[in-house]
């Protein structure tokens, strides 16, 4: 599941406003290379708040957590990810800009794993072994705001 899809289950957001979301964040690529998180997006348009979006990436990880269709070593991270933006201790909570990456990289190497998974590419257990160890290296990471 997606995070815009999140959003929506959540009844912060319609497809129509994800669509704007998405629109935006397609020409804000073509046009200088970048662009921000679809949350990120909503959230400096005022479409939702910061409580909204808080609980829309934590519900994001836990739908993770839950999905069988992902590799065990996501769920796991996405569980700990869970545990950490539950943490209430000032001194050790997640930053909202540490949420936008955690997020960014969860999917970054969701992707490339799928991706390397499903191909006929060279080395191509070399590759999923490496991705694995950045898994477990934020999965290590993740454990300390747990």
């Amino acid at each position: 599941m997606k995070f815009g899809e999140v959003l929506i289950k959540l009844g912060y957001i319609t497809p129509e406003k994800l669509d704007f979301a998405l629109q935006e964040q397609e020409y804000n690529m073509k046009s200088v290379g970048f662009s921000e998180p679809i949350g990120l997006i909503l959230l400096r348009n005022g479409i939702i708040n910061e409580e909204q979006h808080s609980e829309a990436v934590k519900k994001y990880f836990e739908f993770l957590s839950e999905d069988f269709s992902i590799p065990e070593n996501m769920r796991k991270i996405a569980s700990i990810a869970v545990r950490a933006l539950e943490n209430k201790n000032e001194e050790t909570k997640l930053s909202h800009e540490s949420k936008v990456a955690l997020i960014n990289k969860i999917a970054e190497l969701e992707e490339k794993i799928s991706v390397i998974s499903e191909s006929d590419v060279e080395k191509k257990e070399v590759l999923l072994e490496s991705l694995n160890r950045r898994v477990e290296k934020i999965k290590k990471d993740l454990e300390k705001f747990a």
